[in-house]
């Protein structure tokens, strides 16, 4: 049997540390050994892949409302996000910095045009989230800007993807040592010696 090495986390804003402020919400995920035991081997790896597979929010478009004027939701994860970059002001030194961005969701409000309202968000190479607490933050990406008026009234649901590329045979054990065993899949997840 092949060890999995896929995770999908649902996060309801109303469970976070600081539910009445869904724009920006604390989670403590622990550990991979407190949730998976048998997947010891993953808590070293210091990266993996992350995807946002689903996210729905409580919030209506019209006037006076949070999602008033935005067309797009950026979900950023406040974990080392080598490979992702935005825009800055052209005023800026530079017009790119780096980011934290997981995923994008548009809000079919019908002041915007979108794209496939079917898209589905492609991986991102984070820093392994399963390092204890973690933040995900709603960001406006018309302008950059934190969606401020966001309440408990508002909010969300959030299925996050987590996949860990590495073949558990091949990476750190406890001992600190490099497995170089082949995993023989035909023994349950035993070695190949």
């Amino acid at each position: 049997m092949k060890t999995p090495n896929i995770f999908n986390i649902l996060f309801r804003s109303a469970d976070s540390a600081n539910a009445t402020l869904p724009q920006s919400c604390n989670y403590n995920l622990g550990s991979v050994l407190q949730n998976a035991p048998n997947l010891i081997n993953f808590q070293k790896q210091a990266y993996c892949k992350i995807k946002v597979r689903y996210f729905s929010i409580k919030a209506v478009h019209g006037a006076g409302n949070p999602l008033q004027n935005i067309g797009t939701i950026e979900i950023r994860l406040n974990v080392p996000n080598p490979n992702t970059l935005h825009t800055r002001p052209a005023t800026s030194k530079h017009n790119m910095e780096s980011s934290s961005l997981i995923g994008v969701v548009p809000t079919e409000d019908a002041g915007f045009t979108h794209g496939n309202a079917a898209y589905d968000n492609e991986y991102f190479y984070v820093a392994n989230p399963f390092q204890g607490d973690i933040n995900i933050s709603l960001f406006n990406a018309g302008d950059g800007n934190l969606i401020e008026d966001l309440t408990n009234n508002h909010p969300y649901v959030l299925l996050l993807e987590v996949c860990f590329d590495d073949n558990p045979a091949q990476v750190n054990d406890n001992s600190g040592k490099l497995n170089t065993n082949m995993v023989d899949y035909n023994l349950n997840g035993g070695y190949k010696y």
